[in-house]
């Protein structure tokens, strides 16, 4: 009796695991794979952007498409005033795109918005036999190479790991990276008698001194160099930074919480932070000898464009809004200047990368293709039709020698940026009011201090 109650017990416990494994409870254990037959359907996928004019794109789209017959890529560029409010608008609509570019710093920002890439990624692809004179296609379904994060962290510049792998999952993939670089009016530089660009910010004061021009009321007539305001210094965040950055500033500890404010590891009564930041203020200051901007002069870029200003810093991307405004100005491009004695260049980045909604039709094919965009071969058809620079080391070593984007791309192994937080725009906010208030402020280290901990509030 006991050997049939045992036997009748197996027979139970049998039918019970039968019943869970073909229910739908056992589904949300193990999610369903999709099927051959459902990877080779007809997709359209829609994809968003700002930077990119639709050329830019249309080589890497048609080759992909050649291959994977099936998924139809449709790219729609917008404003960048307009972009974020129109991609909030759609996903509360569900009418987002399936792709979309997003600033690398507004990764973590945006990370409940992303599908991050999965272990592999399958697509199917149009295979033609012939046989007897006859021919037949038939789509078969194969695994795709995709950059995992160990490849991440080989095949990109350094800047670009520790942006878009998350949890060792990756959230997006540059096309381009892109660094901050000197662009200088050959003629006011010759007139002042500055025979090269300056490569320290030592000899950048040095030559403002001798460019500088200022009226009886002690505006700049001619300008130096575009330093020292917030409003209307192009890339001023990025600027104090890299100040910060190369003059050995500690932006974050290892919890990422910002900590410019606090004194050297090594003499506890220097303030590299500080220091950076007075020097970035002082050529906004009447009173010091590098006076040549304030408040009340126009944009930088339009300064620079229009031949009243000697130096101006931007990106590589501002180089053919500059050529378009201005496409008879003398000007020249040098590498960001260094601290004089630096033991080993520093440089920024600021950059865009592609990703993957979390409402995509299908992400496996919507990472596929940015995987075989971003790849070498595909990516320099990318870059020469846009005038980037890569975002490959690969790609940076056949860039160096361009005579235009070669000097971003050089800079790129040797770039960096420091914040990664929640809200990349408060940030902005709040280093924007510190250069602001500096000046003007009997208490600079404890402004310091005060800028950094509202930045941690948005971590």
């Amino acid at each position: 009796m006991s050997m049939s109650n045992h036997y009748f017990k197996k027979i139970i416990l049998l039918l019970l695991a039968t019943v869970l494994m073909t229910s739908g409870f056992s589904c949300k254990l193990i999610p369903a794979k999709k099927t051959p037959q459902e990877l080779t359907k007809k997709i359209e996928l829609s994809y968003w952007g700002v930077w990119d004019e639709t050329n830019f794109l249309a080589p890497v789209i048609s080759d992909f498409q050649a291959l994977h017959s099936n998924v139809t890529i449709k790219y729609k560029r917008f404003r960048y005033a307009e972009y974020e409010q129109q991609l909030l608008e759609a996903w509360a609509e569900d009418r987002g795109p399936d792709i979309y570019s997003l600033p690398a710093q507004w990764l973590k920002k945006y990370q409940s918005r992303i599908t991050p890439q999965g272990e592999s990624v399958q697509l199917a692809f149009q295979e033609v036999k012939k046989t007897l004179g006859k021919t037949e296609i038939s789509n078969v379904v194969r695994s795709v190479p995709i950059f995992k994060p160990a490849d991440i962290k080989d095949k990109f510049v350094d800047a670009v790991y520790d942006d878009v792998v998350i949890n060792n999952k990756v959230y997006g993939l540059p096309l381009s990276v892109d660094t901050l670089a000197l662009f200088y009016n050959r003629d006011l530089l010759d007139q002042a008698g500055v025979a090269t660009p300056p490569k320290t910010w030592t000899e950048l004061a040095e030559a403002v001194k001798k460019i500088a021009q200022i009226d009886v009321n002690n505006n700049p007539l001619t300008a130096g160099v575009a330093l020292g305001t917030a409003e209307n210094v192009s890339h001023a965040v990025d600027l104090l930074s890299i100040l910060m950055m190369q003059n050995g500033t500690a932006m974050t500890n290892e919890r990422g919480q910002a900590i410019f404010y606090e004194s050297s590891a090594e003499e506890k009564d220097y303030y590299p932070g500080l220091t950076a930041l007075q020097f970035y203020t002082d050529f906004s200051d009447p009173l010091k000898e590098v006076y040549t901007w304030n408040e009340k002069q126009p944009d930088a870029l339009e300064a620079f464009t229009s031949g009243k200003l000697a130096m101006f810093f931007g990106y590589a991307y501002d180089l053919p809004v500059i050529k378009g405004r201005a496409p008879k100005l003398n000007f020249g491009l040098a590498g960001l200047p260094q601290i004089q004695n630096s033991a080993a260049a520093l440089n920024y980045t600021n950059y865009w990368v592609e990703t993957v909604s979390h409402k995509a039709k299908d992400a496996g094919s919507a990472w596929g293709f940015l995987n075989f965009i971003a790849a070498q071969n595909e990516v320099t058809k990318y870059l020469a039709a846009a005038g980037k620079p890569g975002a490959l080391r690969t790609v940076v070593a056949s860039q160096k020698e361009d005579p235009e984007i070669g000097i971003f791309a050089a800079q790129t192994l040797t770039a960096k940026r420091w914040y990664r937080g929640g809200d990349p725009l408060k940030m902005e906010e709040y280093v924007q009011e510190l250069i602001t208030d500096f000046p003007k402020n009997p208490q600079p280290l404890n402004l310091l201090r005060s800028a950094a901990m509202k930045i941690n509030q948005t971590l």
